[in-house]
């Protein structure tokens, strides 16, 4: 198991790391729906179907949705804690009278924090990071006749996350 990488220049000329170079994760291959899941959890000595796994974590995914929503964490041992987050608007208000839900909160989000062993510390340790070739693709987008490990001008598979490091501000 790998958590593979690209290296990317940060681009922004007001950062003070402006030049550097940095690795950011990549996701491989399409996304594991519930539905893949499922199946890949049936497959692994259990006596529980795909279909049963599926009902039990689709009612799973609604009841922490609803319990989020309800404002309360949601702890899944050594995975995470879902919780919702808000995004408040840049400036803030001026003073507690002056606040305004519409103005000074500009979203709602779910929010996902490591627990258990499922740490940032145990990730790096267990982690075994790997660079991706820059036309890395591993799995043949539908209508396409590539997907031998490499791209020629087809859609690659990876997807980037995370945004630019730290720059100390």
């Amino acid at each position: 198991m790998s958590v593979f990488y690209r290296k990317y220049q940060n681009k922004n000329k007001e950062s003070k790391v402006y030049g550097k170079w940095f690795a950011r994760a990549v996701t491989i291959g399409k996304t594991v729906d519930l539905d893949e899941l499922a199946k890949h959890m049936s497959e692994h000595n259990t006596p529980y179907s795909k279909g049963a796994i599926t009902g039990v974590l689709t009612d799973m995914v609604n009841c922490i949705r609803e319990l989020v929503l309800e404002g309360k964490a949601v702890k899944l041992p050594n995975l995470a804690i879902f919780s919702a987050g808000i995004g408040s608007a840049k400036g803030g208000a001026n003073s507690s009278e002056d606040f305004s839900t519409t103005k000074h909160i500009e979203s709602v989000y779910m929010r996902a924090r490591a627990t258990g062993e499922f740490t940032r510390q145990e990730l790096t340790k267990a982690g075994n990071v790997t660079e991706l070739p820059k036309n890395f693709t591993d799995y043949k987008e539908e209508g396409s006749n590539t997907g031998n490990g490499s791209s020629s001008g087809s859609s690659t598979s990876s997807q980037t996350g995370g945004g630019l490091p730290d720059d100390g501000d």
